[in-house]
């Protein structure tokens, strides 16, 4: 649904939403049918990664507004970056942060880097860990309603 980044640009998807839809139609009634017809609702373009898409499933499951994926956001001049998800009307941010992030040392001075740009715009940051969606998601929630309760008394 959503073509890789390259630099500014994003790669065409590999399918249209129509495309699923019609896949999903053909499919019928076969295995995995229900999961087909629970998912096709839910199926977003922008997410970049699945951990983005259950972060966002996750939230929306527990009544919190459904935030946009990788949308650009301007930072400062010259400086647009895309987060994983946000909340436009509370200025905050979620990022996943992935294996990836902890062990490569580019990658977490660009995440910290990242993390204060957004900062130094007014965006609250929530980073978000496989822990955060997995082994303890009641606590993430709680965090998050947190954040949003703060934001939205300073808002």
């Amino acid at each position: 649904m959503t073509g890789r980044r390259e630099g500014r640009y994003r790669a065409p998807a590999l399918a249209t939403l129509d495309d699923l839809r019609h896949a999903a139609q053909r499919w019928g009634s076969g295995r995995g049918a229900r999961s087909l017809e629970w998912a096709m609702p839910r199926i977003r373009v922008g997410a970049e990664s699945r951990p983005e898409s259950l972060t966002r499933l996750l939230l929306v499951a527990n009544d919190l507004p459904e935030p946009l994926a990788n949308e650009p956001t301007q930072v400062r001049a010259g400086l647009v970056l895309h987060p994983d998800l946000k909340w436009e009307h509370w200025r905050i941010v979620l990022e996943y942060e992935g294996d990836g992030h902890r062990t490569s040392r580019s990658q977490w001075q660009a995440d910290i880097r990242r993390q204060r740009d957004f900062e130094a715009a007014g965006w609250a940051v929530i980073r978000v860990t496989s822990d955060d969606l997995f082994v303890d998601p009641a606590a993430f929630i709680a965090r998050v309603r947190d954040v949003i309760a703060r934001r939205g008394r300073s808002g």
